[in-house]
């Protein structure tokens, strides 16, 4: 398992057998930044979690009194404990509906019993990189309460009881007050208690703050609120409601001075500006997670914009599609990680799955004003021209003119981009077939100006979903590294076989040690494990220009463009300094016109 650096995690075991806990308390105590927690129902893990600092949680679902689905609920419901990442231990998922209540309550990842101790290791390695990862993205918090400040327009939060959670600066500048005389009290008491004429406002009466009861949008262009100094300030208002999985959970205000028509220009034009600063923020979120998914966006976006030009779309159309087209893929915030950073074809459970990021965004934008057409552009870019498409199944001209253009965009850059699992494919190709689909799947309107508009695109060769991030490195070694040795898994061989190796020939070099099961009866696993670090480490090191792999057990694999000289000797003269009753054989096999028995070559492996 990779190093997870100087710091100290608590991971909590929920199962209702002291065996498995055992088991899974050994397992976590070889890795020396982990501590492990224990208990043997719902009730002792809820008192470990109000008590103790838990960092991830491995719970078994059938459980008697409360199972795991049900103690997940309790853990999701509590604000101290909701964020805990979740993985659920179970002998069995009985049904596919059974594997999506658990990420439909929150849960991160599931293992199946018996446990590969390399998988859970792993997994439970990836999601606390991911941990770590959020606490960096709470920087991204603090971001936007920056931008909130520099808005130029007065903006305060309430929760649902009407209480102040956050006020800007400006807010406090325009109404006299300073933030601690605010801060956790009813804004209402201190500047909607009265309205121009002195009349006394009650808070159930003010239309402000019922935007959290209502849910509605509240928009004045000629409101006032109160000063601390009793005056008044005119000012035009929008008060937004905050939805959390469709429930109210509190109101954003915005409002602005009205006292000075040139300033209030001037703030508007700073307002837009910072839109858009939210906006790339939003990007900047899903790069975080996936670079792939945040490059696929932008060039998305540019080729929306060349071909709705292409098709004479006036440059509002043109502005509004390109934003649709940044954020197209929002949606997969809620995806779960292990699904997103999937580095292979998904299955068709965890297509499901990602296909609902379309439905996610829609929810999250459509709330807010300023994004409503966006998300309606963005939810249909998967839609089909002969409906077979989702998440509606749309047909022909059923579909919005700007959705059609962003369906074409999409698969453009899908075709011309290297997936882990698929190449790409060339421009002109690429081209071909949308045009081969043109009436199938996409419109031909669009295509006929896609072909046009696209034909003398240049794309960068180096785009793939190889990784380039530290966390892409996590994930790809969460996937095809071998917990002991460290060595590649033999499931690495096609991604090496059409990425890496330029060659039109290949030395594959296949090591088997006999004996070893001999050897672990004389000494024991545990001796025979450290001979397989050590021999794993020493042929790493001696070929170090080439692509080393643990097949299974005690077979391995050398991957070379060229032929190594001395291999039988190195690696005879290697067992036999250490004098023991193992053997060993290499056989050498030099594959030609490698890259077109890729298929054949992984087959055989």
């Amino acid at each position: 398992m990779s190093s997870l650096g100087g710091s100290k995690y608590n991971i909590l075991c929920v199962d209702d057998n002291e065996n498995n806990l055992f088991t899974l308390k050994a397992l976590l105590s070889s890795v020396k930044s982990i501590s492990s927690l224990e208990a043997l129902n719902a009730k002792e893990a809820l008192k470990i979690l109000l008590t103790k600092h838990v960092d991830l949680i491995l719970c078994d679902v059938q459980m008697p009194d409360i199972n795991g689905f049900e103690l997940a609920k309790m853990i999701k419901s509590n604000s101290k404990t909701k964020d805990i990442p979740i993985i659920f231990v179970t002998a069995v998922f009985k049904s596919n509906e059974f594997v999506k209540q658990g990420f439909e309550i929150g849960a991160v990842d599931y293992i199946t019993k018996p446990i590969d101790d390399n998988q859970l290791l792993n997994k439970i390695t990836l999601y606390l990189k991911i941990f770590e990862q959020k606490n960096r993205l709470a920087q991204n918090e603090k971001h936007f309460f920056d931008i909130a400040q520099s808005i130029g327009d007065g903006v305060y939060t309430l929760d649902s009881n009407n209480k102040t959670t956050f006020i800007n600066n400006e807010a406090l500048r325009l109404l006299g007050f300073e933030y601690s005389e605010l801060i956790g009290m009813k804004i209402h008491d201190y500047i909607h208690y009265k309205d121009i004429n002195n009349r006394q406002i009650l808070s159930k009466d003010c239309e402000v703050h019922n935007s959290i009861l209502s849910g509605e949008v509240y928009k004045k262009s000629d409101e006032y609120l109160v000063k601390k100094d009793g005056s008044f300030l005119h000012v035009s208002i929008v008060a937004t409601p905050l939805f959390v999985n469709n429930n109210i959970v509190g109101t954003v205000a915005v409002f602005k001075d009205k006292t000075n028509q040139n300033i209030i220009k001037s703030l508007e034009q700073e307002k837009i500006k910072n839109q858009e600063q939210i906006i790339y923020s939003m990007i900047d979120m899903i790069e975080a997670r996936d670079s792939y998914t945040a490059g696929h966006t932008k060039r998305v976006a540019n080729y929306c914009v060349l071909i709705a030009k292409e098709m004479g779309y006036n440059k509002n159309d043109v502005e509004i599609l390109k934003n649709a087209a940044w954020l197209h893929d929002i949606g997969k915030i809620s995806t779960p990680d292990s699904v997103l950073l999937k580095p292979s074809q998904l299955d068709s459970i965890e297509y499901k799955l990602i296909q609902e990021h379309l439905t996610s965004g829609y929810e999250m934008l459509n709330k807010i004003d300023q994004y409503k057409v966006i998300s309606d552009v963005m939810r249909e870019h998967h839609e089909k021209y002969d409906g077979s498409g989702y998440p509606r199944g749309l047909k022909a001209n059923d579909i919005r003119p700007l959705s059609r253009i962003m369906i074409v965009a999409d698969a453009f850059d899908a075709m011309t981009t290297n997936r882990v699992y698929k190449p790409k494919k060339s421009v002109q190709v690429a081209l071909n077939e949308l045009e081969e689909l043109s009436g199938v799947h996409f419109h031909p309107d669009v295509v006929d100006a896609a072909v046009v508009a696209l034909k003398d695109i240049d794309i960068d060769s180096e785009i793939s979903q190889l990784p380039k991030t530290v966390m892409e490195e996590q994930r790809f070694s969460y996937f095809y590294k071998d917990r002991l040795t460290n060595l590649f898994i033999i499931d690495y061989l096609d991604l090496i076989l059409r990425y890496y190796i330029s060659s039109d020939s290949v030395y594959m070099y296949d090591i088997k040690l006999h004996n070893f099961s001999e050897y672990n009866k004389k000494f024991s696993w545990k001796d025979g494990d450290v001979f397989l670090v050590d021999f794993a480490d020493f042929i790493d090191k001696l070929y170090k220009n080439s692509v080393v792999f643990r097949v299974e057990g005690d077979d391995f694999m050398i991957l070379s463009e060229t032929k190594l000289e001395s291999v039988n000797i190195d690696i005879a003269n290697y067992i036999d300094s250490k004098k023991s009753i193992i053997g060993c054989s290499v056989v050498e096999e030099l594959v030609k016109d490698v890259h077109s028995k890729i298929s054949q070559i992984v087959d055989k492996h």
